[in-house]
């Protein structure tokens, strides 16, 4: 057994580890902390990959062996069910390995971990060949007084916006975030803050026409598409309007409008389009799905997801949308529905199939991609939302990241630039925040190269 992974053990992995080695059951565990029994298992899976044990009485002598508990519990911890663990991929992802679902798996065991280092590393060098050749390139990680170090080694506290706002948008562009809209204490506000990285400082630029929350935004080609949006304080106000930003310009305008009001839907720019999926639309959850061609400035109806929902989350890869979480009424949702493109309006199959269920259900989330790998982070949900999950759909299996340094709370604004995930803005218990972080989604490996 492993004794030198304490290290590499969450602070909620230590957690659980020292109720096992007390004789806590799953449901006992998962009562006290305030997670399901399913995302026990998981945190499980991810603690006997890392320490190398094969039972819960292994697990219980580990922890003594590093002085979690004090002495051996005078009754050990009760076996359950566990699938044998997969071999661990933290070094260039997450800190914790949830076991795959057996009726999906694609590749053998020990193949994951290898392409997941292999993902991480192409993604890597072509960040960096792409910031090299860029006559605009800007550090990695902001190098200023005001970013502000956590005893959270992957996290960093910057710059506050100018304007608490929750259910804004978030898009990057040109290594800068433009955060659009939401709300504020005072009302819906129209406000957009450019926060640039170097100088870890915001300025405002042109407001958009139309206030609006519990919106997103994509960017094609330059632009920024901001569709629909609640309008007002009553939930009821919904609008169709679509608002277009040039970032070149600072101007907005107009686009064509969608097929009805529609607010806390999940978006994704996929090969040049928008894909619009469920929704509010001031009465009902939808589960429509619609896709704009910038080009020909239109809207178009296609194959509606299998579960009506909103404020769910969106994310591509490998030429796939996964449509995860969201709510359709007071309870979030653990759905992770795949959507493929190129299949809808052929007829020969489904465009839609099902992956893995997320392990926590949540709502008003965020999701984002890097190197193919989809990042799971904030949202409403009976866990503790100081942890985020991540999703390998090769394998179609979830992983735990570890804590923020605070909890991030929903409805706020997510982009990546680069190997770096911010948060911007939120809500957390009923307070509107400013919050702006920084979270260090992957750690590329150098490879020496040895010339004889």
């Amino acid at each position: 057994m492993d004794t030198s992974s304490q290290a590499e053990l969450s602070e909620r992995e230590l957690e659980i580890l020292r109720l096992v080695a007390t004789g806590a059951s799953n449901k006992e565990i998962a009562s006290r902390l305030f997670i399901s029994a399913n995302t026990v298992k998981v945190h499980l899976r991810n603690i006997f990959a890392k320490i190398g044990a094969a039972s819960r009485t292994e697990a219980a002598m580990y922890a003594v062996r590093i002085g979690l508990v004090q002495g051996i519990p005078n009754t050990l911890p009760a076996e359950e069910p566990t699938p044998n663990p997969l071999p661990s991929a933290d070094q260039v992802l997450a800190p914790a390995l949830a076991a795959p679902l057996p009726a999906r798996r694609l590749w053998p065991r020990w193949l994951i971990p290898l392409l997941a280092i292999l993902l991480v590393g192409l993604g890597g060098l072509a960040f960096a060949l792409g910031r090299t050749s860029s006559p605009q390139a800007t550090p990695i990680v902001p190098n200023t007084p005001a970013a502000t170090a956590t005893s959270y080694p992957r996290w960093q506290i910057l710059a506050p916006m100018l304007t608490p706002r929750q259910g804004l948008a978030l898009v990057a562009f040109d290594n800068q975030l433009y955060a659009i809209g939401g709300e504020t204490s005072q009302g819906i506000s129209g406000a957009l803050e450019v926060y640039n990285p170097d100088a870890d400082a915001w300025i405002a630029r042109t407001a958009k026409p139309v206030p609006v929350t519990d919106i997103s935004a994509a960017l094609v080609n330059g632009l920024v598409y901001v569709p629909g949006g609640r309008v007002g304080a009553d939930p009821h106000q919904v609008t169709a309007l679509l608002e277009i930003y040039d970032p070149a310009s600072d101007q907005w305008r107009t686009g064509a409008a969608l097929p009805h009001p529609l607010s806390g839907y999940a978006l994704q720019a996929f090969e040049g389009r928008l894909y619009l999926f469920g929704g509010w639309e001031g009465a009902n959850y939808l589960s429509s799905v619609y896709i704009y061609d910038p080009a020909l400035d239109t809207w178009q109806a296609r194959t509606p997801l299998p579960t009506p929902r909103a404020f769910s989350g969106a994310a591509s890869a490998g030429g796939k949308i996964y449509v995860i979480g969201g709510s359709a009424g007071e309870s979030p949702l653990d759905v992770n529905e795949i959507y493929t493109p190129a299949r809808d309006g052929t007829g020969a199959i489904s465009p839609w199939e099902t992956g893995f269920p997320i392990p926590d259900a949540r709502l008003g989330f965020q999701a984002a991609t890097i190197a193919d790998t989809i990042y799971i982070l904030g949202g409403s949900s009976q866990a503790n939302s100081n942890y985020g999950l991540i999703y390998i759909p090769q394998s179609d299996t979830w992983q735990s990241l570890e804590a923020s340094p605070s909890p991030l709370g929903a409805y706020f604004g997510l982009a990546s630039i680069g190997p770096l995930l911010y948060i911007v803005g939120g809500e957390s218990e009923a307070a509107i925040r400013d919050q702006n972080l920084a979270y260090q989604a992957l750690i590329t490996l150098s490879i020496p190269i040895i010339i004889k």
